[in-house]
């Protein structure tokens, strides 16, 4: 399997977060799961309006939605473009202390391939 985290493609055995990652610490974070069909997700510019909404909301820094859209379609692009699929965005607080506080450090964004079932 291949993920995109931070603008790169890599392989499930080579991705890795940080046990100081925001969304560990803290639960610092937010994501979309999107259906994908025939190669193809659904629903991708809402998906992408709402996890930017999300972001505000908990004040986490705005998201690059368009260098999302793109880790998507080369994740899927380099997954064979699957017929169904499970699609998960992941957007955390990024890196932090053990504390509660935001560090300033840029999010941390990923986005993964699952098997879709019934």
């Amino acid at each position: 399997m291949t993920v995109w985290i931070n603008g790169r493609l890599l392989g499930d055995d080579e991705a890795s977060v940080s046990v100081f990652d925001r969304g560990l610490v803290v639960g610092d974070g937010i994501f979309e799961t999107i259906k994908v069909v025939g190669g193809v997700p659904f629903a991708l510019s809402r998906h992408l309006a709402r996890l930017g909404r999300s972001a505000a909301g908990l004040g986490l820094p705005e998201p690059d939605l368009e260098a999302i859209r793109a880790g998507a379609d080369a994740l899927l692009e380099a997954s064979g473009r699957p017929e169904r699929a499970r699609m998960r965005i992941t957007v955390t607080g990024g890196m932090s202390h053990l504390g509660s506080e935001r560090t300033g450090s840029p999010p941390t964004v990923i986005v993964a391939l699952g098997e879709l079932t019934p």
